[in-house]
């Protein structure tokens, strides 16, 4: 018994001393990297700007700090936004006020809604509805949830509508596992892939976002050329579709659940568990209204003006919702004892939002991606060669963008004009050639999910607390690659096959 102990305890002994190296690397690294950036990277008035610089130092010194979390995530937030007032990389009026954009509201109403499925047990009984019925084993679980995802994107035009409604519906699930969250594996890799599965669909539907449809428009303004629904569908589904299937069992491998299988007397418990809820009650029915309420306005967005004659964007329907859960007489959370809101990541994703913002509002984002298209050589150059080196560029930018707006108002301009310059050194038709590398570009703008701070269901999904930055940076990228393996393979075959590619 004592040697066991003895064991355990230099094994804790161990484990801490490795916990202590990789803070200090973690900081040291956070250092090194805004230093070297500060100090060595040049500016000029045509080109990266000093509260650009400032910016990117503050950035890459928050991104070691995230990755390595020598400190809890929310003393990194102070860090980071003490950093980009004090280096002027961004005015403090600003960073402040990042409390006040609306994914930071759109987070907190999630968490109201989330709170009143838990209070009035619709959560429960939708998650275990899914349980009993699709999810008896871990991985089917996690499977039924990637399909509602893709089904919904069909639906809800809005990724941030589609997180804030799946979130309560995840995290009930998980908690039927008895997931921990930052603990269990099962939680883990259910919240990432809801996350992934989220953003990836939405590559293939024209609809599924506003910066598809931008995307399009763009092409449409240089070329004249029409992009249909049906043409983005073809083209672009079974890329999402393949990768997310090979993305699923890339986070079995990275992320085994902890439970494989429910028992049979589990499986029995949990029955009897949804047979026990009886009928719905008058507070679960006032739920389900609610939150029918807020999915017809995140569904029909388009309709707005003709409807209401205004927009009612995802945030303002989940405040909406949100309110109506809380209205005395109306609503079904009765104090405020009972909305649980995970404060300490909210001040991350503040910290995080920030310096993503002021990575965009300095021009040092579409710098940086300027810098390298320009270093781009027409010499003896083919199409594919440039195709490999803009759908690079396009699929991995989203690490230095905290928008997809942003990124395709960039991305698209900049692609369109290298498109047209190219075209008479290839001697190919600069329509064609626009479209053969715009649509790609396009179709990678959702492909943004390798860090929290990125989009905003990213933020959505990592409040849940149940994975760190570490553990989606590593799964992201790794599916970023797997994607960017596929776009070249569909660049060289299944695009010709459909029309858009040269």
């Amino acid at each position: 018994m004592l040697k066991g102990g003895s064991r355990k305890m230099q094994k804790d002994k161990t484990k801490g001393k490795e916990g202590n190296l990789t803070k200090i690397i973690g900081v040291t690294a956070a250092i090194v990297l805004f230093a070297l950036v500060y100090v060595l990277v040049p500016v000029s008035e045509s080109g990266l700007k000093p509260e650009g610089k400032a910016a990117l130092a503050v950035f890459l010194g928050a991104f070691a700090l995230w990755v390595s979390e020598p400190f809890p995530t929310y003393v990194v937030a102070f860090v980071t936004m003490i950093a980009l007032i004090l280096t002027n990389a961004w005015d403090q009026k600003s960073v402040l006020g990042v409390f006040g954009y609306d994914v930071i509201w759109l987070m907190v109403c999630a968490f109201i809604l989330n709170s009143a499925m838990q209070v009035t047990k619709l959560g429960k009984r939708i998650a275990l509805a899914i349980v009993t019925r699709f999810g008896q084993t871990a991985k089917g679980a996690i499977l039924a949830m990637i399909v509602v995802n893709f089904v919904i994107s069909f639906l809800i035009p809005s990724t941030t509508a589609r997180a804030a409604l799946m979130l309560p519906i995840a995290i009930t699930l998980a908690n039927i596992y008895n997931a921990i969250p930052g603990e269990s594996n099962f939680g883990k890799l259910l919240m990432l892939a809801n996350m992934q599965s989220n953003e990836i669909s939405t590559s293939g539907i024209l609809t599924a976002t506003s910066a598809n449809i931008m995307a399009v428009n763009f092409i449409k303004e240089a070329t004249g050329a029409q992009i249909y629904y049906s043409t983005w569908l073809i083209a672009a589904m079974p890329i999402s579709i393949v990768t997310i299937i090979i993305g699923y069992f890339v986070g079995l491998k990275l992320f085994p659940p902890e439970i494989e299988k429910v028992s049979s007397e589990a499986l029995a418990n949990m029955e009897k568990e949804m047979k026990d809820l009886g009928p719905m009650d008058a507070n679960e029915k006032k739920a389900l209204i609610i939150f029918l309420i807020t999915l017809f306005l995140w569904c029909t967005d388009r309709w707005h003006m003709a409807m209401f004659h205004r927009l009612i964007n995802p945030t303002l329907a989940a405040m909406i919702g949100a309110t109506l859960c809380l209205l005395p007489g109306i609503g079904v959370i009765k104090k405020w004892g009972d909305v649980k809101i995970p404060w300490d990541l909210m001040l991350f994703s503040c910290g995080a939002y920030a310096v993503g913002m002021a990575l965009d509002k300095t021009g040092a984002a579409p710098f940086i991606i300027n810098s390298i298209l320009s270093r781009v050589s027409l010499v003896n150059v083919t199409f594919f060669k440039i195709y490999a080196i803009v759908m690079f560029i396009a699929l991995f930018s989203h690490i230095i963008f905290t928008s997809k707006i942003v990124r395709i108002t960039i991305l698209a301009p900049t692609v369109i004009a290298f498109a047209k310059e190219l075209a008479p050194v290839l001697n190919a038709d600069p329509t064609k050639l626009v479209i053969a590398l715009m649509l790609p570009v396009a179709f990678t703008i959702c492909w943004c999910i390798t860090l929290p701070p990125q989009s905003k269901p990213n933020l959505i999904y990592y409040s849940s607390g149940f994975y760190k930055v570490r553990d989606q940076l590593l799964h992201g990228l790794i599916i970023d690659g797997i994607g960017y393996l596929m776009f070249l393979v569909a660049g060289l075959t299944w695009f010709k096959i459909v029309g858009i590619g040269i």
